[in-house]
């Protein structure tokens, strides 16, 4: 029998914005073994997992790019789904863990998909952008 983190996945899943109370992590990616209507099976920790396919962001690729958690501030590693805290946020990152080097995920501005620039005023009066 062969282990399940040894399979290759055709489909990659992560849980959707949103998704509360998962035995997933937010914004790290799965693979996916099947999807039916009713039931999604990915892998977690070398073992199958149920989940609602409603919970499910799914693509036909392992993602390259970290996702970034932007309520809590922190990015996920494609590779090995490490969590990095952010500050600002760079282009490209190294993880600590894996020392892979990828970019990180925008959104259809060229932001940083989630992180949104508001402009907000300082204490003379001026405006600034901040993310």
């Amino acid at each position: 029998m062969e282990r399940l983190d040894m399979l290759r996945a055709d489909r990659w899943g992560r849980l959707r914005e949103g998704v509360r109370r998962c035995q997933l992590r937010r914004g790290a990616w799965y693979p996916v073994l099947r999807v039916g209507t009713d039931a999604a099976v990915v892998v977690v920790r070398h073992q199958s997992v149920i989940v609602p396919p409603s919970y499910l962001e799914i693509v036909d690729a392992r993602p390259s790019k970290w996702t970034l958690i932007a309520r809590e501030r922190y990015a996920v590693c494609p590779n090995c789904a490490e969590r990095v805290a952010l500050g600002a946020v760079p282009e490209r990152m190294r993880c600590v863990r894996c020392r892979g080097v990828f970019a990180v995920e925008l959104d259809g501005n060229g932001n940083p998909a989630g992180f949104i620039r508001r402009s907000v005023r300082t204490v003379l009066g001026r405006r600034r952008s901040v993310h």
